[in-house]
């Protein structure tokens, strides 16, 4: 489990690059993680803008234009990786632990931005 540093260091970096960011398009993988991913998760989440990122305790808290949260717990060992898409990202993991590169597997959710996308991963789900 990621410890309390490493969550802050995970949410400086997002919200150093994601704030102030619409949400263009989600797309979930896999809806069976810790808590199922509920169906209008997709729709909940698209066309918000991200006001701030966030942290209690162990918790990533998205904080959205509509003064709702979208939460995100790492669990034992899930990160979230940035991907850019104008230009070739071989360091993408926010975290300073496990693989800098997106792995193939487990990468649940992408939250899609203007010009790059969000990748939870979690091989444990």
């Amino acid at each position: 489990m990621p410890e309390l540093p490493e969550v802050e260091i995970i949410r400086k970096s997002l919200n150093k690059i994601i704030k102030q960011k619409k949400v263009k398009k989600v797309i979930v993988k896999n809806r069976s993680l810790r808590f199922k991913i509920p169906q209008n998760f997709e729709i909940f989440l698209e066309n918000q803008k991200i006001r701030n990122v966030d942290r209690y305790s162990k918790y990533l808290i998205l904080c959205l234009s509509d003064s709702s949260y979208c939460l995100l717990h790492l669990g034992m060992s899930g990160t979230v990786h940035l991907i850019h898409s104008n230009k070739k990202n071989s360091i993408t993991n926010t975290s300073f632990y496990n693989s800098p590169e997106l792995p193939k597997k487990h990468n649940h959710i992408e939250i899609i931005f203007e010009g790059m996308k969000m990748v939870y991963n979690d091989p444990r789900r």
